[in-house]
């Protein structure tokens, strides 16, 4: 090949710009229309690809979920409108306590102690305990303590303890000492409920 004759040259010139342009193309990554840059460019979109197909999969299985999802919300929901029946307001726990005084008197108990102690935060609720102790016959005080379970507000008996009273008359053999306990929703729990119910 004679490099003095013009057409060799122009053929040179030609292939060394063909290489030149072919490298750029094949290994220059500063190039944004370059085979690097559309590699990356490729990689990143499978990738995105990819993810967004993972994601369409979950939203369609959250899809399929959903009737299960709001049969699930709608027995929460009951339960906790059930929960609110039974938890009275804070300021319904006199009435409710006079009530469990009602039942006494009813069920032919004497009360010896009520003494209502401060309430006990719990979280989302609070404890409103009261010390208890009546005289009565085994009978009268079994029912007195049957009529705290029947009430309509949730009413917890703990800490029970019944003594045999062997010197006092039949009506008066049996004395029960015990805590009883309301519970009333805390005010941001309720509110919380007043939110849910608007939404």
């Amino acid at each position: 090949m004679d490099l003095k004759d013009p057409k060799n040259q122009q053929m040179l010139i030609v292939g060394i710009l063909m290489a030149a342009v072919l490298y750029f193309y094949f290994f220059a990554t500063f190039l944004p229309f370059g085979f690097r840059a559309q590699l990356d460019q490729r990689g990143m979109l499978m990738a995105q690809h990819a993810k967004l197909t993972l994601d369409l999969a979950k939203a369609r299985q959250m899809v399929n979920d959903l009737p299960k999802l709001k049969k699930e919300y709608e027995e929460l929901h009951a339960s906790w409108l059930l929960a609110r029946q039974l938890l009275p307001e804070e300021k319904e726990v006199a009435s409710l306590l006079s009530k469990v005084t009602i039942a006494g008197q009813q069920s032919g108990v004497r009360f010896a102690l009520f003494k209502p102690n401060p309430p006990v935060d719990k979280g989302y609720y609070m404890e409103h305990p009261v010390e208890v102790s009546v005289t009565g016959g085994f009978h009268e005080v079994a029912t007195f303590l049957g009529e705290i379970a029947n009430l309509s507000r949730i009413v917890n008996v703990s800490r029970l303890s019944l003594v045999s009273l062997e010197e006092e008359p039949v009506e008066e053999s049996v004395q029960a000492n015990f805590t009883a306990s309301a519970y009333t929703l805390k005010r941001s729990s309720q509110n919380e409920a007043k939110r849910a119910r608007s939404e």
